[in-house]
C-alpha cells in the first residue's frame, strides 16, 4: 500500500496578516493555561470543551487570514474593500478571543475561592456561548464609500 503524502505546511502570511494569526493563537495559549490551573472539577471540564471550541475558531482565523493574504498580501495596511471585510472581521475574532482569556480568569480565580460557587456556572454558560461565535460570526456591515481625496497644489494656469 503506497504512503500518503504528508501534508503540506500552511502557507507562509505577510506580516499584516501573520499578525492577527499569532495574536489569536496566543490567547488560546493563555487560555490552555489558565485551565491548567484550575483544580480538577466540572468548571475544568467545562473550560477544557471551551478550549476545544477555541482550537475550532483559531482555525476558522488561519483560513480567513489565508484568503484575506490571496487577495491582498500586506505590511502594514490594506486597501482594497474584500482584505478590508476580512480584516474586520479579524480584528473582532482577536478581541473576542482576548474576552475570552479575561473570563477564563475570572471564572479560574472564582473556581479556586469557591468551587461550588454558582457564578461560575452561569459565567461558563456565557463563555461557551460566546466562544462558538468568535471567529465565524456574520459578516460586518458594508463600510460607506469613500470620498475621493482631493489633492493640494497649485492650479495650473493656462
Amino acid at each position: 500500500m503506497p504512503r500518503s503524502q504528508p501534508e503540506p505546511p500552511p502557507p507562509r502570511l505577510s506580516r499584516y496578516w501573520n499578525g492577527y494569526v499569532a495574536d489569536c493563537e496566543g490567547s488560546v495559549a493563555r487560555f490552555r493555561r489558565i485551565v491548567s490551573a484550575i483544580p480538577v472539577s466540572p468548571a475544568q471540564e467545562w473550560l477544557d470543551r471551551i478550549a476545544a471550541q477555541l482550537d475550532g475558531e483559531l482555525g476558522a482565523v488561519r483560513r480567513l487570514a489565508i484568503v484575506g493574504d490571496s487577495i491582498e498580501p500586506a505590511r502594514f495596511r490594506v486597501r482594497e474593500a474584500p482584505a478590508r471585510r476580512i480584516s474586520q472581521r479579524l480584528d473582532e475574532a482577536r478581541a473576542s478571543f482576548a474576552d475570552a482569556v479575561t473570563q477564563a480568569a475570572t471564572i479560574a480565580e472564582q473556581a479556586a475561592l469557591d468551587p461550588a460557587h454558582a457564578g461560575v456556572t452561569a459565567q461558563l454558560e456565557v463563555l461557551a456561548q460566546q466562544a462558538s461565535e468568535l471567529a465565524l460570526g456574520p459578516a460586518p456591515a458594508e463600510p460607506e464609500p469613500e470620498e475621493p481625496r482631493r489633492r493640494w497644489g497649485r492650479r495650473r494656469e493656462a
